[in-house]
């Protein structure tokens, strides 16, 4: 492990940091530098009062000296220039620079430069991705953008959480790297990053953590059949009845659920179907290597519940888009559920009589007329109702269709089932027909599927004249969640 000293390896490191800042377009500007300096003030809860003067390295050094003794500092001055810069060349530079000071300061300040020049050369990000994954046993789900390198993705990974008894995700990165280049050919090169490894175990006494490691085949990737997921939000303004603020959560870890916030955006109605296709768009790239299906589920609030958003595009600026449901099962689900905690508890009870007692669950058809108090009353001593056929669509301006859905919510029904335009519609009974015979929600699914793909059999030329063109599925999984419930709600990421 011999190689630079500790001081030589930090004061590179703060070298560079310093000359990413100085060439930052920040730093161009008196009043870009006052905004970043006062966000970083923020950031680290302490204010920011370093003596400027007319030379501009002297101080950016000061700086971040100042940032590195406190906790969290370095990555606090990362964030803060990529508040102002966003996703530009030197918040890359950056970002990767300080992956290198938290993974030096994890090996102890050893000097990592060896491995440098082998890892450079891995540059496939899907190949990358699936290394982190196989590595971390899924636990690192997707890696920082800048993170285009084997080198950028061991740095990122030293430090990472590793499982007990089990050895740090960088290392066990590094073996499975090696065993990348043994499949190219690379033999030495392989050899080289094993050694540094074998080294590494030996000072850390890991020797038998690796071996089990390997022995045990944990570093293979998972096969499961459970399914990535990626949820949508459109959250009400609040004030502008035209304005929403669109989050979205992805989940592809096969281990469990651990959703992944993504940036929120606030849009005029009219945008939602383009961000959504550009939100798709990038999220099947992030997600280039996945083997398992994708599911869209839109969270949408009352006035949207009529929206198809299941039959929005993609490829929308080609001669033939493609509607979402030709390449993803998608479901929506309640915004007024997930924030209101107090109706909770009876979904959970809901969901729990399905899984537990899925042969006697069963679904509810409610008939035109139906008192909202009584639906709500039969449902509630219906203990093994988990799926309920409206009988008017939701969201438009009807106070029974309003009352209907509300009591189905109260009551804690998962599962929903409606014709976005006449739930009358002989075509809509006919399908229910056939849900009602196969009882529960595992039958949902495939007769979603099954509903839309003769759909789509029709053609654009056809398809609204077929009743799986028409056809909502409410479906609230409690166990899915974009996030963990805070005392009020279902916080949602603002």
């Amino acid at each position: 492990m011999e190689g630079r000293s500790r001081a030589r390896v930090q004061h590179e490191l703060k070298a560079e940091i310093v000359t990413v800042l100085q060439n930052s377009d920040t730093m161009r500007h008196q009043n870009s530098v006052d905004l970043f300096v006062t966000m970083l003030g923020q950031e680290l809860g302490s204010a920011v009062e370093l003596a400027r003067s007319d030379v501009l390295r002297p101080w950016l050094l000061q700086l971040v000296n100042f940032c590195e003794l406190r906790p969290d500092g370095l990555p606090c001055l990362l964030r803060c220039l990529e508040y102002v810069e966003q996703r530009s060349t030197s918040v890359a530079a950056l970002g990767r620079l300080v992956d290198e000071w938290e993974a030096a300061s994890f090996f102890e300040w050893a000097d990592l430069h060896p491995l440098r020049p082998i890892l450079m050369e891995l540059r496939s990000s899907s190949h990358l991705a699936r290394l982190a994954r196989q590595a971390s046993r899924s636990r690192t789900q997707e890696l920082p953008w800048w993170c285009d390198t084997g080198w950028a993705v061991f740095l990122r990974l030293a430090g990472n959480n590793s499982a007990s008894k089990e050895p740090p995700v960088s290392m066990t990165f590094l073996a499975l790297a090696a065993d990348h280049l043994m499949e190219e050919g690379r033999a030495e090169a392989a050899e080289q990053l094993r050694r540094w490894n074998r080294d590494q175990a030996r000072a850390w006494g890991l020797e038998d953590r690796m071996a089990e490691w390997r022995v045990s085949g944990v570093h293979s990737e998972p096969s499961s059949p459970m399914a990535a997921y990626l949820m949508i939000q459109f959250e009400p303004d609040g004030v502008d009845s035209d304005a929403y603020y669109l989050s979205h959560w992805r989940q592809s870890d096969t281990e469990g659920w651990h959703p992944i916030p993504g940036e929120t955006l606030h849009l005029r109605r009219a945008e939602l179907p383009a961000e959504v296709e550009r939100l798709i768009e990038q999220t099947e790239e992030r997600w280039s290597d996945l083997r398992q299906p994708i599911v869209l589920e839109f969270i949408l609030p009352w006035e949207l519940l009529g929206e198809p958003v299941e039959w929005w595009h993609k490829e929308s600026d080609s001669d033939s888009p493609t509607p979402l449901v030709m390449d993803y099962t998608v479901f929506v689900r309640s915004f007024e559920r997930l924030r209101k905690a107090a109706w909770h508890r009876p979904w959970h009870n809901r969901w729990r009589q399905f899984k537990e007692q899925p042969a006697d669950s069963h679904v509810y058809q409610n008939r035109q007329g139906h008192s909202h108090f009584h639906l709500e009353r039969t449902l509630k001593e219906d203990e093994q109702a988990v799926c309920l056929v409206l009988s008017e669509p939701p969201g438009g301006e009807s106070p029974s269709s309003r009352q209907e859905f509300m009591a189905g919510l109260r009551a804690g029904i998962p599962a929903m089932i409606w014709h976005r335009g006449d739930c009358s519609d002989p075509a809509f009974k006919e399908a229910v027909s056939d849900i009602l015979q196969d009882r529960a929600l595992g039958s949902l699914r495939d007769w979603s599927r099954k509903w839309r793909k003769n759909a789509l059999a029709e053609g654009p030329e056809g398809w609204d004249n077929h009743v799986g063109r028409h056809l909502a599925i409410l479906l609230d999984d409690p166990e899915r969640k974009p996030g963990p419930p805070g005392p009020d709600h279902a916080p949602v990421q603002q």
